[in-house]
């Protein structure tokens, strides 16, 4: 599956049609009583040119439906009114096909001045995040909903703490340019206070603080926006010596630990609510849950996009049973796999952003007790 195919690149794919209307208008007047015209076909010709080529090919087939016209009428006994009629529909959609084609140049310039600048931004928000960390490899991906847009409401950091690696995943609600100020928020304040906070408890009511004030600064309190202005959160800590998981689950999808070719959901207990709204249910969920990370085992954090991918009976995505082998010691790998499979199971048809990070366990084998939550 290509996921940056655009629908102006499928139908970009039919620049063979207008060739065929020519010599479709060519052959209906060859083998058709002098009554009947092609001249309707070698105008639409001109238009699918334009819809499906560039200006220069438009051009082209411009010169060649005008060229087809005029021999035409030399040769046809319709009379010069009939056959004047007839070029002057000719020229007129030929015109058109210019302009319309025009149009949609100078439209898909602003549209890369608007990709670039997203990702620019996305760039900013969301950087690169380092591929080794200790004994911890790192991979990631982000794919948005509208992949003309590169940029939405899903997000992802990661950080080197005196306490270990600290990682972040989270979905704030909705989708393109408007959840960015969110985002920019939420990733501030990850970075900002991971380094700090003694536990990951404290860090995601800070990140619920930077959310709940956010609204408040910058949105009408009686606006249903600002009531339902929130972000799912995963928060992961895997300590420096790299064999301990420990997890906070606020309103997000699970993560899944991949050990041994086998694929399994990790229990975070009872989540807390979202990032935003952890003040309307306070000391709800949001207990530490805590795992070994054995050697060559690698940590799956997925946002709803993944689990909540449907196939074409409405049926959810679920790594757990859709992931074929899914590859060992190997996030970058594993990520290309599951985002395949997704395809497969969506057929490239989706309506949610998708972030996922991945992390290996690496290195020398060491021990160190964990405590199950």
């Amino acid at each position: 599956m290509d996921e940056g195919l655009s629908r102006i690149q499928r139908i970009q794919r039919y620049h063979w049609l207008p060739p065929l209307l020519l010599i479709g208008a060519v052959v209906l007047e060859l083998i058709t009583p002098r009554v009947v015209s092609g001249a309707a076909l070698i105008g639409v010709a001109a238009t699918a040119a334009a819809i499906t080529s560039t200006f220069r090919y438009t051009l082209l087939v411009v010169v060649v439906a005008i060229a087809v016209t005029a021999i035409s009428a030399l040769q046809a006994s319709h009379g010069f009114v009939a056959e004047f009629v007839q070029l002057l529909e000719v020229l007129i959609a030929s015109a058109f096909a210019l302009a319309l084609r025009r149009m949609l140049d100078k439209q898909s310039a602003q549209f890369s001045v608007v990709r670039s600048t997203s990702e620019i931004l996305q760039r900013a928000l969301l950087p690169p995040l380092p591929k080794i960390v200790g004994p911890i490899t790192v991979a990631c991906r982000y794919e948005a909903a509208y992949t003309e847009a590169r940029i939405g409401g899903d997000l992802y950091a990661v950080e080197e703490t005196p306490f270990g690696l600290r990682l972040l995943i989270a979905d704030v609600r909705g989708k393109g340019l408007g959840a960015v100020s969110a985002v920019s928020v939420i990733v501030g304040a990850f970075r900002e206070r991971a380094e700090s906070e003694a536990d990951l408890v404290g860090l995601a009511d800070r990140l619920d603080r930077a959310v709940a004030r956010s609204v408040e600064e910058h949105s009408d309190p009686l606006s249903a926006d600002a009531a339902e202005s929130f972000a799912t959160a995963l928060l992961v800590e895997i300590n420096r010596r790299g064999t301990i998981l420990r997890l906070v689950n606020c309103g997000h999808p699970p993560p899944y630990l991949l050990r041994n070719g086998e694929l399994v959901p990790l229990d975070t207990g009872e989540a807390s609510p979202p990032l935003g709204m952890r003040d309307l249910a306070p000391g709800v969920g949001g207990g530490i849950h805590s795992y070994e990370f054995p050697l060559g085992a690698t940590l799956l954090c997925v946002t709803d996009g993944v689990t909540e991918a449907r196939n074409e009976t409405g049926t959810f995505y679920d790594p757990c049973s859709e992931l074929k082998q899914p590859p060992d010691r190997d996030p970058e790998r594993l990520i290309g796999a599951l985002f395949s499979s997704i395809g497969r199971w969506t057929k490239g048809e989706r309506d949610d952003d998708m972030a996922v990070v991945a992390v290996a366990r690496q290195g020398a084998e060491v021990t160190e007790a964990a405590g199950k939550g």
